[in-house]
């Protein structure tokens, strides 16, 4: 990848290796993915620390699916994501949805199950597989900051994420790491990079 993109293997020799951004794989992480859809990091973390207070450690598909509208709108979740939050945590509990599973799963298939479930579209799904499983080639598709660091990277502009795919098919079979490049320089740009953050990523 880094042989292919000079424009990225300079901001690796600026930056070091980008930071990992893993999370632990299950349901705790994929709940908090949906809390991050469409609204700032910061405002899900809150959300998602009131949901850990009111259940009194981690979140898990058995607290979530007993926990009314009530209480999650007091923790600051919609009734649109809490009706995506209980859906998954039913299917999870039920058995309809073997979450553990996707770690043996081909990434395409692994893709269909996630967005198969309510409120999980493909950023989430791909977001997921690049986080908590650690899928060496994934793009997270309309990832706004992935978006805006390219075209930081290469001083123009992106009419479309069709653009950024097209721009990122060079980075195969690496996007993920090419990703966390762009992300680090996104937010170096903005002086939010934590230098202690990063970790050796291949």
């Amino acid at each position: 990848m880094g042989k292919m993109d000079a424009a990225l293997r300079l901001v690796k020799h600026r930056l070091g290796n980008p930071p990992s951004w893993r999370r632990p794989a299950g349901f705790e992480t994929l709940a908090r993915i949906i809390l991050e859809q469409q609204v700032s990091l910061r405002s899900a973390e809150s959300t998602f620390l009131k949901l850990q207070h009111l259940l009194a450690g981690p979140l898990t598909a058995e607290g979530i699916v007993s926990l009314s509208s009530v209480q999650t709108r007091a923790c600051g979740v919609s009734r649109q994501k809490h009706r995506y939050l209980h859906q998954l945590a039913d299917d999870v509990f039920q058995g309809r949805f073997q979450l553990h599973r996707l770690a043996e799963t081909p990434d395409q298939q692994a893709l269909c199950q996630l967005t198969a479930r309510l409120g999980i579209g493909r950023w989430s799904a791909e977001v997921y597989l690049m986080s908590a499983l650690d899928r060496p080639d994934i793009l997270p598709f309309g990832d706004l900051g992935l978006l805006k660091g390219l075209e930081e990277l290469d001083g123009g502009q992106y009419e479309s994420f069709e653009a950024v795919v097209e721009r990122a098919k060079q980075w195969r079979p690496y996007r993920s790491t090419a990703t966390r490049l762009v992300w680090a320089l996104y937010l170096d740009n903005r002086g939010l990079l934590n230098p202690m953050a990063a970790s050796s990523v291949t």
